[in-house]
């Protein structure tokens, strides 16, 4: 467990479960929902993931991360990833301004159409399992009918771009040292601009040019950062970009 500021912050590892769609030009990926009672992004739609256990392996090494995606993936959802590939694909560190935080990082695997008939929330700790292609749960969320947390957002947001149909070597092959510089965005409250009373929620990312200015703990902007939104303004139970 690392700390930085006298806060801890524990490993976790996330998986995006990519299904591909007979006839279809886009893949559906695996979505559950956390419980209403969870004390981290209650109700948000989330990719399968948690925190590493020491018996994943070596602390920090890529092979205990991947080990806690393939087991969280398997309590989350019940899909088994067996030895198929891990892509490493982002990794972000929750804002400082969080009482748990959470050096998270983001995988992708690819199942053949046929595969993931079997899915399921486990009941407990997440709900509502679903399947969809990444577009649909963004447009969903700017209808407001799901709370997306602001990470899965910019990662749905990439998947959305392309096809993805010829497999996971369409994804951006970043270096492990870019990948390993997590997103640390930082979470303000601001006036809002129809009553300076009223403060709303913002996220800021790392590229954002007032970003060194705003309070909390902050970090340079890896290069992949510069492609996302600069900010997600809190609307109701979920979060829009902020222009």
């Amino acid at each position: 467990m690392q700390t930085t500021n006298g806060q801890a912050i524990r490993a976790a590892a996330t998986v995006v479960v990519l299904r591909e769609r007979a006839g279809a030009g886009s893949p559906d990926i695996y979505m559950v929902r956390r419980s209403a009672r969870s004390g981290f992004m209650p109700n948000a739609l989330v990719f399968p993931g948690g925190k590493l256990d020491a018996a994943d392996g070596p602390a920090g090494s890529d092979a205990a991360y991947q080990a806690a995606a393939r087991r969280e993936c398997v309590e989350e959802s019940r899909i088994d990833l067996g030895a198929r590939p891990l892509r490493w694909f982002d990794t972000w560190l929750t804002p400082s301004i969080e009482p748990r935080r959470f050096l998270a990082r983001f995988y992708l695997a690819r199942l053949d159409p046929h595969e993931g008939a079997g899915a399921a929330a486990d009941g407990h700790e997440t709900h509502d399992g679903q399947w969809a292609p990444a577009r649909e749960f963004l447009d969903r969320s700017l209808r407001g009918e799901l709370f997306l947390p602001p990470p899965t957002v910019t990662v749905l947001m990439r998947l959305a771009e392309s096809s993805w149909l010829t497999g996971l070597e369409d994804a951006p092959d970043y270096q492990t040292a870019e990948l390993a510089a997590p997103i640390l965005p930082k979470w303000v409250r601001v006036p809002s601009a129809s009553d300076p009373d009223d403060l709303q929620d913002l996220i800021v990312l790392p590229h954002d040019p007032e970003y060194a200015q705003l309070a909390g703990e902050g970090a340079p902007a890896p290069s992949r950062a510069h492609a996302l939104p600069r900010r997600f303004l809190r609307q109701g139970f979920g979060w829009r970009l902020d222009p």
